[in-house]
């Protein structure tokens, strides 16, 4: 029975180390990614298709919170996609839509540099490229 308890209070004792050594880390993690945090604002750019379908090129502002955001590909239909930005500034990401019956899917990516958040986002029928300023 001593060898048990030995061993279980053994095992709970490494259990608490390598909490304590983890913790530092998910720290770290957190702050990189909540530095990009802010207000960006600035323009999109159709760089494939026709207006008709596409829209034209907007002003745009995306909220960065807790190293997250959302790219918006299609407002009048709901279709964005949600990003997760990396500690080295990169992000990319990719959902899928319905156009009537049809399957589509939207892939995003780029990265944020400074204080400059540089984005394209492409589908079946358009594509686009961002340029926001941290405001």
């Amino acid at each position: 029975m001593v060898t048990l308890w030995s061993s279980a209070r053994a095992m709970r004792q490494t259990i608490v180390a390598v909490g304590f050594a983890c913790a530092p880390l998910t720290g770290i993690a957190v702050a990189a990614s909540t530095g990009f945090d802010g207000v960006y604002r600035g323009d999109s750019t159709v760089t494939r298709g026709d207006e008709s379908i596409c829209g034209k090129a907007l002003p745009v502002s995306y909220t960065v919170v807790n190293g997250q955001f959302s790219i918006v590909y299609d407002a009048a239909h709901h279709v964005g996609v949600n990003i997760q930005v990396q500690p080295d500034g990169s992000f990319s990401g990719s959902q899928t839509y319905f156009v009537g019956p049809r399957q589509a899917q939207v892939k995003a990516s780029g990265r944020i540099s400074g204080n400059v958040l540089e984005a394209q986002a492409e589908g079946k029928a358009c594509a686009r490229s961002y340029r926001l300023t941290k405001s």
